[in-house]
């Protein structure tokens, strides 16, 4: 009989072992199950927060195309390869895109190895009350898994991700406005340069005739049929021309290098473009334009995720006065031998919470809440005055671009005038009733109407340039709007 008793005894014994050694691995799969699941969870919710940035759009080709003008469109998709400023912005965005990642790993759970093995050497007797435990040596094999979690109770987290993810967007419309920036400066720089090339042609051409009367003057002055002032007047005026065609020069090699950089090339060459005849003025400009468009302005949206940031600021400020609960717990195996380590008296579990609450921090959280609230008036007002420049910045656009149009216009009808004034000359100069100096003098003055047509044509595509600058890259050539700014 006492032998059965002790083999039933034994039997139970074996049993409570393997089963605490399968609750001990319960636990470890248990464990690396939430750690499975965790770690998806981070991942899904990372790439739903991330959305991808479609630079497509932002360079609105088929504003460009509206232009007719093939080389410009080539040189633009070469600027949107190419430009250094556009390819920081994206580092940029991918900086932000990382910060919103570590804020968004805040939201779930610490799960880390933190383990130690070692060996105690002798040590002196140690006394415990009227316990003695003399001096001993031994090994220590600890292997937990640690975790720790803040329970979100209040939601301040969530709201510092939420906070991130604005401040994500914001970098997302800066670069929009960077796109929009760069392609408009580049195309009117690009029409500046043809404005140069036709200027200088002209300029040229002027310098000719005033070379042809200077001349003349020069041989009336020989025989006697002018004064010396008359001479020097026309050779003074020369000069200007001389002088005027080495500030075109200057002016055109200095738009060109600017150009190169635009394009990120540094070999500086000199940039294909199309001739000034090939220029055409076929967009037309909107005599209104709906005050609601500011609201897609990319400073406007900017400015908007900026003020709903600091929103979540300020809730997050109040919620760091509110208590924070953080679980912590430990789980693993803790061995004074290797032979043991993994045995089933070795487990290791623990778990519990840590409260923790400011009783007093001289009014720092306090003060922080109204910094916050602080911040957030300013980028109210911020918002408020940001919209109202949106509306006068277009408004300003938009009569710039109607006012060169009219210049355009006006000045098209005087080159018409002075054609036929030159014409008048020319004939009169065939009959005998006009001199050679007097047709040479009209033909300046048709190349000096000329160089301001040829200005104030180039000035209403840079205004409708403009135009769309100010708009945020809208395309308001092609819409009707009603409700004036």
């Amino acid at each position: 009989m006492p032998i059965v008793m002790c083999k039933y005894f034994y039997v139970i014994m074996i049993s409570q072992k393997i089963l605490e050694m399968e609750n001990m691995k319960r636990l470890i799969i248990i464990t690396l199950s939430i750690f499975a699941l965790l770690f998806v969870y981070n991942s899904c919710d990372a790439k739903k927060n991330e959305k991808e940035i479609n630079t497509f759009e932002y360079m609105n080709m088929p504003f460009w195309q509206k232009c007719n003008d093939e080389i410009l469109v080539n040189h633009l998709e070469e600027l949107y390869k190419n430009n250094f400023d556009l390819k920081i912005a994206a580092y940029q965005i991918e900086e932000s895109n990382r910060i919103v990642k570590i804020a968004l790993s805040q939201e779930l759970p610490h799960i880390a190895f933190d383990g130690y093995v070692g060996r105690t050497l002798t040590s002196s007797d140690e006394h415990f009350g009227d316990l003695v435990i003399p001096d001993y040596s031994q090994y220590r094999y600890l292997l937990p898994l640690t975790l720790s979690y803040e329970v979100d109770l209040w939601g301040k987290n969530r709201l510092r991700t939420k906070s991130m993810q604005k401040e994500l967007e914001i970098r997302k419309q800066e670069q929009k406005s960077l796109y929009i920036s760069l392609s408009s400066n580049f195309a009117i720089n690009y029409y500046n340069l043809i404005k140069t090339d036709e200027m200088l042609r002209l300029q040229e051409e002027e310098i000719k005739l005033q070379e042809k009367i200077c001349d003349l003057m020069q041989k009336r002055f020989d025989f006697g049929l002018s004064d010396k002032n008359e001479l020097l007047k026309e050779q003074k005026a020369l000069t200007v021309l001389i002088e005027g065609k080495n500030k075109l020069l200057e002016r055109r090699d200095v738009l060109i290098n600017q150009l190169n950089v635009f394009l990120g090339d540094r070999s500086f060459r000199d940039l294909e473009r199309s001739s000034f005849d090939s220029v055409k003025t076929s967009l037309p400009i909107p005599e209104s334009i709906d005050f609601s468009i500011t609201e897609n302005r990319p400073d406007v949206v900017a400015s908007r995720f900026s003020l709903e940031k600091a929103g979540y600021d300020v809730k997050i400020s109040k919620r760091n006065i509110l208590p924070s609960f953080v679980i912590t717990g430990n789980l693993g195996y803790n061995a004074y031998s290797l032979s043991s380590l993994f045995g089933t008296n070795t487990g290791l579990a623990n778990i519990g919470v840590i409260p923790f609450l400011d009783i007093f921090d001289g009014g720092r959280k306090i003060n922080a809440m109204k910094l916050m609230k602080s911040r957030y008036n300013k980028h109210f007002e911020e918002y408020n005055k940001r919209l109202l420049t949106s509306a006068q910045e277009i408004n300003d656009a938009l009569y710039s671009a109607k006012i060169a149009k009219n210049n355009y216009d006006t000045v098209s009808d005087r080159l018409k005038l002075q054609e036929n004034d030159s014409y008048l000359v020319s004939r009169k100069e065939e009959i005998g009733t006009a001199n050679i100096i007097d047709s040479l003098v009209k033909q300046e003055e048709l190349l000096l109407v000329r160089q301001q047509n040829v200005s104030s044509k180039v000035n209403e595509i840079i205004a409708s340039i403009n135009l769309y600058k100010a708009t945020g890259g809208v395309d308001v050539f092609t819409t009707s709007n009603n409700n004036d700014l």
